[in-house]
């Protein structure tokens, strides 16, 4: 009955687009954007609601178990030229942002009278890492 609750978490890329300076286009097949980026850019995760007290938790596991580059606020500081070409055949808009991760994490415990319980946490964390180009359906 006192036994700690688990966490198992898995992961999957996922694009963070630059809320604070945000630099989007929309590319028609065969197209090409070229942005030269400078200064800071600061990417910070978004939790899942009631989540944020298994959060730790989560980056924690996903951190040994996913990549030691994850964290919950990471600020690019740097110079950089990002090119995108659309090699579709169905327009996209092209946004500026970084590549993070989706974590998806269950939490597993015993609740009284010894029954088994899970709740599944979503949290979207950045990665340390270059800015890139997203693509977004519109």
């Amino acid at each position: 009955m006192n036994d700690r609750p688990t966490y198992t978490v898995k992961g999957s890329p996922h694009f963070l687009p630059d809320k604070k300076k945000p630099q989007s286009t929309w590319l028609l097949p065969r197209q090409t954007v070229s942005w030269a980026v400078s200064g800071s850019h600061t990417f910070t995760w978004e939790i899942g609601a009631s989540a944020e007290a298994e959060a730790g938790a989560i980056l924690a596991k996903a951190k040994v178990s996913v990549d030691t580059s994850i964290s919950n606020s990471w600020t690019w500081n740097s110079t950089q030229t990002v090119t995108d070409t659309n090699t579709t055949s169905k327009g996209y808009r092209a946004v500026l942002g970084q590549v993070g991760w989706k974590l998806t994490g269950v939490k597993t415990w015993i609740a009284p009278p010894c029954n088994v319980k899970k709740k599944t946490i979503t949290v979207v964390a950045p990665r340390k890492g270059d800015m890139s180009i997203g693509r977004q359906n519109s």
